[in-house]
């Protein structure tokens, strides 16, 4: 009888045992779907689910135009409009609409903010200038100027980032007229949906940290164009000092050009 008791503890001890073990197999492999796998659960064939309409996910409310897309009014232009409007001529007012739509969206160009949604500090700026030498530089370079100038003893001075100097194309300078006296929804804009040649970076950059790299751009325009009548004299005296370190570089660098070419002469006339 002892025996059978025995085992009988032992046969339920055994059960016991595999009870979790059945369990942990479940849990650790729960049935799952990788992205765009096809489901026959759903009567639409797709695992992932759409947002149910007229939701939003938390943390993206967007309902300060001026934060979230750097326009007074939120807008966007909707590419199939017109695409949709081809061939339909004069039929129910077809071309009239398309230039009615055209004229909406020439207003939204007009629409940008001009001024910064929250206020611009110190540390704003450095933090836009963090950003801008993570994500902007390796085109617009140090000083925003997009590509290399040649100063007026034909030396290349460089100005474009790494990527314009193998062969990218070059942005245009932020220190042109049009883009110092561009809004800075304008910049804000290009940064989050992209220019030319210059892709988005909605993704990789948040709108606060956006701004923040506008901020430092309006800093840059200011350093190259900033009236020296209103320097303090300490500002003064470093821009003399610069000045004339320049200066004496240029002077050094033309003696040189010269010696260089005096010593080519004499080696022709030598040879000569």
């Amino acid at each position: 009888m002892r025996r059978c008791l025995h085992l009988l503890k032992s046969a339920g001890l055994a059960l016991l045992l595999l009870v979790p073990v059945a369990c942990q197999q479940d849990m650790a492999a729960p049935p799952s779907y990788r992205p765009l796998d096809p489901s026959d659960f759903f009567a639409d064939g797709r695992s992932a689910r759409p947002l149910v309409p007229g939701t939003v996910p938390r943390g993206h409310l967007r309902l300060d135009a001026p934060l979230f897309f750097g326009r007074n009014h939120p807008g966007s232009r909707i590419w199939s409009e017109p695409i949709n409007m081809i061939g339909t001529g004069f039929q129910a007012g077809g071309l009239s609409a398309l230039v009615q739509r055209e004229l909406q969206l020439a207003a939204l160009q007009n629409d940008y903010v001009k001024e910064f949604p929250f206020p611009i500090t110190q540390e704003v700026v450095e933090h836009g200038r963090n950003r801008f030498m993570i994500y902007c530089v390796v085109c617009h370079g140090t000083l925003g100027y997009g590509r290399d100038t040649i100063d007026r003893d034909g030396m290349r001075l460089p100005g474009g980032g790494a990527i314009v100097q193998r062969g990218y194309t070059p942005p245009p300078s932020f220190h042109i007229d049009r883009l110092r006296q561009a809004p800075v929804g304008h910049f804000f804009d290009v940064i989050t949906n992209g220019y030319g040649s210059m892709p988005m970076y909605q993704q990789q950059i948040p709108p606060r940290d956006r701004w923040a790299i506008v901020a430092y751009i309006r800093a840059l325009q200011l350093s190259q164009h900033f009236p020296r009548k209103e320097l303090t004299p300490q500002m003064q005296n470093a821009l003399n000092d610069s000045l004339a370190k320049q200066e004496a570089a240029r002077k050094a660098a033309e003696e040189e050009r010269s010696h260089r070419q005096s010593s080519a002469r004499a080696a022709e006339e030598a040879g000569q």
